[in-house]
């Protein structure tokens, strides 16, 4: 329950105080930008920049160097072919500045290698485009703050000052002319209308009053596409053909073929599909809005397409609508995080729809009681003299209470076990398939369909601020869109700019364009809005300075065998994790790990797909990741890429310091559909830099980056095995295969322990198990990267000694002055400052920002002034 909001301003629509810091929005920038020839305004081409696939090639976005909130744009007219003019649009959704007299255009302007020293120009541009224009002072070197007053325009006769639409500049460019532009806006005294930065109530005002126009945009453009090409569920060349017919209802066009689409689709339906991810939530969904009955907008369904939506939607939720499973922990989950929720949240909203249709509220509803999974697969061996397929295509459990239950009953029973779902990952943590780039988009539809479509007014504002809760987490690790921090489920890439499967989700709450892909529409239809306190943890980065943001994880199994029957294709993760992750956040970059319990018993999904690292806020492109080295195909016979994140890390993390070891053993129970993969073990390791540096470099053993404001050093560890192994032995028999209690209690350190793929964007370890350490630096705390690289090196660094060679104990004194001991030969828990890592953390989150006791489900949210109170706790 959402207890208390404090706000410390007035929200204005408009203009706002201009004490309100203005914020950058990464994505509205870029698209309010624009360049225009003769005879042309920077409005041209707006139609493009609505996509939510849209890509600016003649600006971009620079944390580095900036004066106003957390960025600037860096323009370079090369790239733009050389226009006559470059600005801003008023909005993107048609939206005018309305300009008082008294104002003023303010905007910090930098500039490099122009063509001269002329004075720029500057205009602006009314709704009949009737143009305003001033002289600008010629601007080169570094950042100066350009004020013209409103009256220094020369309007032409009848130009509207209540209905301007964009600002545009022309300056004496050359081909190699570099422009930053930061903090425009219109200011008169404490009144401001921000242009690129822009106070948080006038950020607000503006996402909400535009936001049907950005839905109602996104959904014309998905219906109006020609189907071309093979349909790929991730990145769509085609529509999906019932998303597209969603979409044509939401524009209300073409509701004939729509409905045809539709009904083509039912009709394919088929119990091979029922844990298609995609299919039940948007079948539900069509129902909730264009049913005769329960739509929003009710007779865009045709009747013959709503009675065989009804028969569909029955025949997939009855495979799965088990009352036994509303009995069992919301900590059983069926085959996969995601498909667990889809099933649960699916069977929940279709109780809800066949409870009120009379044809159908009478009947009886499955309760089985054979466990999870139905028509996952296969549950194994059933035992002597039972046939599988009486069994549903469910497991071997027998949970059944033998009573006949209605969908009224399903729908009580799952109204109560969501409130303890969202209760209990409040009070402990989320997701197991953290921060995953495919996944979270999943899940989080799930969550939404319950938001929207439960019926319960108490669940609905549970789960409300569950969402609220989610994109407060996500915010703690990301700058400008880009997560950092640990994730889980990362399959097949470091990440990088396509990595944005969830930031177009925050982005459309934020005021951006809408995705009507098949992963997103969802976000377009329903009616969650961020409050203050999260819109300012996600766009003033600058303003949350530097900080280490702690959470518990989850995903630890029950340390049980035999498992109990019908978990044949579950995972059984009812336990206090012993995982803890931690990530270093400043305005520059994250760096970040999930630290396990040596003795933690992992699920078949918490080893899977494990990102660690660095991100740098200049580009998506510059990371440090460790990475595993494939030497062959995968257990399914694909042939392997370049490197993949299926790797198992032992790591230890301080602030700055990250140091991570590939893991030599581990704990995982699997469920028995799940095959244990044995090439996940013994990896060769890797760690991905990519190319995309401002510096490279290497020395001592240290490859040193930098990217922007930040700096990144990498360092393998590894013993000179020749020259230790070179040394007289003074043992006898076997003893000469053991170190000596006399000899040196440390080896000396091999600084070429490492080679360089062919195109030098990943190393590779030549001893799969050598420690890694990651040290991270920004230009808060060095001059320059020398001296970074100066503080680095001098840092402690040793490989004490064991009983046998080549297994040592590391010991390492960081950037933070804190000494890391980590036994690099045997399974141990690291320590800090002497301080063995306490895996059970007592908070769930633990930022400045973001704070809860563990499993108390009493969670604060604070920014600045803004205050909010979650409570899960009842």
């Amino acid at each position: 329950m959402r207890l208390s909001i404090f706000l410390s301003l007035a929200f204005m629509p408009l203009s706002a105080a201009a004490q309100e810091a203005p914020l950058d929005f990464w994505d509205e920038e870029l698209r309010l930008f624009g360049t225009a020839s003769a005879g042309q305004t920077v409005a041209h081409g707006l139609e493009q920049r609505l996509a939510s696939s849209f890509e600016n090639s003649a600006v971009s976005l620079d944390h580095a160097d900036h004066v106003v909130g957390d960025l600037s744009l860096d323009y370079s007219p090369a790239d733009a072919g050389l226009p006559d003019r470059f600005g801003f649009v008023s909005s993107l959704w048609g939206r005018p500045w309305s300009l008082a007299d008294d104002m003023a255009l303010e905007v910090w302007l930098k500039a490099t290698d122009l063509a001269s020293g002329d004075a720029w120009t500057v205009v602006l541009v009314d709704a009949s485009g009737r143009q305003a224009s001033a002289s600008v002072p010629p601007v080169s070197g570094d950042w100066q703050k350009v004020s013209v007053p409103l009256g220094q325009f020369e309007a032409q006769e009848g130009f509207n000052w209540s209905d301007v639409r964009s600002v545009e500049f022309s300056a004496p460019v050359s081909p190699k002319t570099r422009i930053n532009l930061d903090g425009a806006a219109f200011v008169a005294g404490e009144t401001m209308i921000g242009i690129t930065d822009k106070p948080l109530g006038q950020r607000m005002a503006e996402a909400s009053d535009s936001r049907a126009a950005r839905a109602a945009h996104a959904f014309r453009q998905e219906a109006m596409k020609v189907p071309e090409g093979e349909i790929s569920l991730e990145n769509e060349t085609r529509p999906r053909p019932a998303i597209q017919a969603f979409a044509m209802m939401m524009a209300e066009v073409n509701l004939e073929e729509a409905n045809q689409i539709l009904i083509n689709e039912l009709k394919d339906s088929s119990v091979l599909t029922v844990w298609d991810l995609a299919a039940n939530p948007l079948y539900l969904r069509f129902y909730y809005m264009f049913s005769s009955r329960a739509g929003k907008y009710p007779g865009r369904l045709t009747p013959e397409a709503e009675a065989l939506l009804l028969e569909t939607l029955w025949e997939r939720t009855i495979t799965k609508n088990d009352i036994a499973l509303t009995r069992k922990s919301t900590w059983w989950m069926d085959g996969s995080e995601n498909h667990d929720l889809n099933a649960k949240a699916s069977s929940l909203v279709a109780s809800r729809i066949f409870m009120n249709e009379p044809a159908y509220k009478d009947r009886v509803l499955p309760n089985y009681g054979y466990g999870g999974g139905y028509h996952y697969g296969h549950a194994g061996y059933y035992g002597p003299g039972i046939d599988f397929k009486e069994r549903k295509g469910g497991g071997r459990a027998d949970l059944s209470d033998g009573q006949d239950y209605t969908a009224a009953d399903h729908y009580d029973a799952w109204v109560a076990y969501f409130n303890e779902y969202f209760r209990e990952r409040a009070e402990r943590g989320f997701f197991l398939e953290y921060g995953s780039p495919g996944y979270t988009k999943h899940t989080m539809g799930f969550v939404d369909l319950i938001y929207q479509h439960s019926g319960d007014d108490e669940l609905k504002e549970r789960v409300g601020d569950f969402v609220t809760l989610f994109w407060a987490d996500w915010a703690q690790v990301s700058i400008s869109g880009i997560r950092g921090g640990p994730k889980t489920r990362h399959h097949g890439k470091v990440g990088g700019p396509d990595d944005k499967g969830t930031a177009d989700l925050v982005s459309f709450l934020l005021g951006g364009p809408g995705n009507p892909g098949t992963w997103w529409y969802w976000g377009l239809v329903n009616d969650y809005e961020l409050p203050p306190v999260v819109w300012g943890m996600i766009l003033d980065r600058e303003g949350l300075g530097d900080f280490t943001y702690k959470a518990r994880g989850i995903g630890e199994e029950v340390n049980e065998l035999p498992r109990p029957l019908g978990a044949e294709r579950a995972m059984l993760t009812d336990t206090d994790a012993r995982f803890l992750k931690s990530t270093y956040v400043t305005p520059d970059y994250t760096l970040g790990t999930q630290m396990d319990h040596p003795l933690a018993v992992h699920s078949h999904l918490s080893i899977t797909g494990r990102w660690h690292g660095m991100t740098f806020a200049q580009s998506p492109d510059a990371r440090i990741v460790p990475v595993a080295i494939p030497d062959g195909p995968d257990l399914r016979g694909r042939a392997p890429g370049e490197y993949d994140t299926e790797i198992m890390m032992h790591t230890v993390h301080d602030r700055q310091t990250l140091i991570v070891q590939q893991s030599r053993r581990w704990t995982a129970i699997h469920p028995e559909w799940y095959p244990s993969d044995p090439t996940i073990y013994n990896r060769d390791v890797g760690v991905w830099f990519g190319d995309d540096w401002d510096v490279r470099t290497e020395r001592n053993g240290w490859i040193f980056v930098q990217k922007g404001n930040a700096f990144g050093a990498v360092r393998p560890v590894l013993w000179d095995e020749p020259y230790e192994r070179s040394k007289p032995s003074t043992g006898v028999g076997n003893q000469v295969f053991f170190n000596k209690p006399y000899d040196d209690p440390t080896v000396k350190l091999c600084d070429d322990c490492y080679s360089w793929n062919d195109a030098k964007t990943i190393l590779k370890l030549q001893d799969g198990y050598s420690p890694i350490i990651i040290e991270a630096g920004d230009t808060e705390d060095y001059a320059s990267i020398d001296d970074f690289m100066a503080d680095v090196l001098d840092n402690p660094l040793a490989l004490h000694k064991t009983v046998v060679p080549g297994f040592h104990v590391l010991v390492y004194t960081g950037l933070n002055g804190e000494e890391i001991v980590l036994n690099a030969g045997a399974m141990s828990i690291p320590t800090i400052g002497g301080e063995p890592i306490s895996y059970e953390y007592g908070m769930t989150f633990d930022s400045p920002y973001m704070q809860s006791q563990y499993k108390s489900g009493d969670i604060t949210l604070q920014y600045k002034d803004y205050k909010l109170q979650l409570d899960f706790s009842e």
